[in-house]
This record gives structure tokens, sequence and C-alpha cells, in this order.
């Protein structure tokens, strides 16, 4: 597992490579709770860990073979950036949410924690799902 983060005084952020097991998704929620807590930002870690969780899941759900996820800091907007790349085929399919079902929520869960989210294809393949979060409480 590689895990970095940034000197304090440049841009923030924290990087680290998951395992394609089953314990990923526990792996990042955790990570990124202990990156947000270092940069004093908790009152987005709830819902940046659930966003981590289910974009961790989809992605050993579609077969990466590799999952990496990022988290930065961008303290001049106060917002965090969620990144979470793999190699699987194929782009994030957002579907109409049947609450009954046990999957298939997971983007509109992301989609309603973050203020915005999106996906591109990944520079050697596979995809980057993003999601940004508010960091300050609009006055």
């Amino acid at each position: 597992m590689t895990e970095r983060e940034s000197p304090p005084d440049e841009r923030l952020f924290a990087f680290r490579q998951l395992p394609p097991a089953p314990t990923a998704p526990g792996e990042a929620r955790e990570w990124a709770a202990k990156v947000l807590a270092r940069w004093n930002l908790t009152g987005v870690a709830d819902d940046l860990q659930t966003a981590v969780t289910e974009s961790v899941t989809n992605a050993l759900r579609a077969g990466a073979g590799s999952i990496h996820a990022l988290i930065e800091w961008h303290w001049s907007t106060d917002t965090v950036e969620l990144q979470v790349w793999d190699d699987a085929p194929g782009r994030p399919q957002p579907r109409r949410p049947d609450f009954v079902a046990e999957t298939g929520r997971g983007l509109f869960i992301v989609e309603a924690l973050s203020t915005a989210w999106g996906h591109h294809p990944g520079a050697d393949g596979g995809k980057v799902v993003w999601a940004r979060f508010t960091t300050s409480t609009p006055g």
C-alpha cells in the first residue's frame, strides 16, 4: 500500500493506493477520516467518507485490479475534492435509485452529498470518479 501527503506549506493533498479486495472500502473510509481530522476538516468527514466508500465499492464491483484515492484541500476556494480512480473498463452509469434494491444507489448518494461530482477517463485507461465538498458554512 502506498500513502503520501503533501508538505503543509504547499497545497494539501493525500494519496492512497488501495487493495482490490473487500477490505478496500473500509480502509478508504478510515484513511479519509484520519486525513480530514489531521487537516481539521471534520465538518465534511461524514459526507466524504460515505462518498469514498461508495466510489471504492463501485470500483470493486466493476472488476478493478488497481484502485487509488486522492483527497485534495483547496483552501482558497473552501473545497475538498475526492478522486477515486481504477483500471476497470466501462464508465459510471448513474441509475434511477431503487430504494428497495440492495445495490445501485452509490452515485445517487455521492451526488446528494457533494456540491458537484463527475467522472472522466483515466490517463492509462479505466476511469476517475470525483466529488467536491464545501468546507465552510455559507454565511
